[in-house]
């Protein structure tokens, strides 16, 4: 009889050590937010009409900068882009120099959106040129 009950403690105890090695709500919850707490690091930007894929690193004060490229979905190759911005905790605002864009070059993207999800952040891309302005809308994703 002592034995049996050793033995059921025993695997209770073992069973209860096993429930420790899956995460708990609280941590996923600390993996979420340390995961937006920075925007450093690899992103692809997709829209129907045009893909990114930059780096970021951040700077003193909420700023951030980096390169990458753009390729229009038409275009043959891609172009280099370079990237300078600001997040102030959620709020992400970019800007894109050196895009081409429907035939003309030298086009400008900014984009500003809150990051709150890892799911990525969604709205419209304002592109600007000497005589041109179109929005499209994209979806940033930190890779």
């Amino acid at each position: 009889m002592r034995l049996s009950r050793l033995l059921c403690l025993l695997a209770l105890t073992l069973a209860a050590g096993a429930c420790s090695l899956f995460p708990t709500g609280e941590d996923i919850e600390n993996e979420l937010e340390a995961r937006l707490r920075s925007v450093a690091g690899p992103w692809t930007g997709a829209s129907p009409s045009l893909t990114l894929s930059f780096q970021l690193q951040e700077g003193s004060g909420g700023a951030v900068s980096g390169s990458g490229t753009m390729k229009e979905t038409a275009a043959a190759s891609a172009v280099p882009i370079t990237v300078t911005g600001t997040f102030q905790r959620p709020q992400l605002s970019l800007t894109f120099s050196g895009m081409a864009f429907e035939g003309r070059t030298g086009v400008q993207g900014t984009f500003q959106g809150s990051y709150t999800t890892v799911g990525g952040i969604s709205g419209p891309l304002h592109l600007t040129a000497t005589g041109y302005s179109k929005d499209v809308t994209i979806l940033l994703l930190e890779d």
